[in-house]
């Protein structure tokens, strides 16, 4: 073999191999940022930006990221004011966030036909120096049988007084949930 043989090889193969890391990474980035093999990845964009809705009490934007069905038979509004009340002090951080519950499920050509999952905020603490360790939100993420479901389904907090949970939103009656 030539000189200029193998280095036509060499050079051939090193173009392919260029080629292929970069549209390969990009490949497996957007697998990774995609609702199959990153889920919690982009729930908890979603939820850093519920955060800020609850830490600023913008009722509206809460409003707007529950689903078709809660915002359809609950009176939003008024229960995120409940909410407000019930909560010692103003919002301000949390420790961490966490994914409790989640769940995918598959049509017969792969494609997702359902995905939910649960978000808490650890240690939520107040300006009062209030901290409510089980206060999150169960969202349905896909669901292609009932997308009405799509959007936050409930959101609870547990007062820690009294034990008793804060609810705001739900399922109607017409899902068994």
């Amino acid at each position: 073999m030539s000189k200029r043989f193998l280095t036509g090889i060499i050079s051939t193969v090193l173009i392919f191999s260029v080629l292929f890391a970069f549209t390969g990474c990009n490949m497996l980035s957007d697998a990774m940022n995609s609702e199959r093999f990153g889920a919690k990845k982009l729930a908890k964009q979603d939820a850093e930006q519920v955060f800020e809705y609850l830490k600023n009490k913008d009722i509206d934007s809460l409003c707007e990221v529950f689903s078709e069905d809660s915002r359809k038979y609950h009176d939003l509004e008024i229960e995120w004011e409940i909410f407000f009340d019930r909560i010692d002090g103003n919002i301000v951080s949390y420790k961490s966030i966490s994914f409790p519950g989640e769940g995918m499920s598959f049509d017969n050509d792969g494609e997702i036909s359902d995905s939910h999952l649960s978000v808490n905020f650890n240690g939520v603490k107040t300006d009062t120096g209030a901290v409510y360790d089980e206060l999150g939100y169960y969202q349905t993420r896909i669901d292609t049988a009932n997308p009405e479901l799509e959007g936050i389904n409930v959101f609870t907090v547990k007062i820690p007084e009294t034990g008793r949970f804060i609810e705001v939103g739900g399922f109607s009656s017409e899902y068994d949930v």
